[in-house]
């Protein structure tokens, strides 16, 4: 596996998370009437979730953190 393989899986897997979890946590504090906030929330979240995304790809591709597991050893296991 490449190291590119280990920031993608990092990076997207993280970014979606904190994004999504920053954006339902923010919606409970701000007034959904207003369009100014809502932007303004949804801007913080994808620039948190983007830079957190690329520092945690960025180690886990130099440390190679991850386990995955081997697509060609399991296409070739037999039952």
């Amino acid at each position: 596996m490449s190291k590119f393989f280990y920031f993608k899986v990092t990076f997207l897997s993280n970014s979606a998370g904190i994004f999504v979890g920053i954006l339902v946590y923010g919606l409970f504090d701000i007034s959904l009437s207003d369009s100014e906030s809502i932007i303004s929330l949804l801007l913080k979240s994808l620039a948190t979730a983007i830079g957190t995304g690329l520092i945690l790809g960025l180690l886990n591709m130099y440390f190679k953190i991850g386990r995955f597991p081997n697509k060609n050893k399991e296409l070739n296991k037999e039952p």
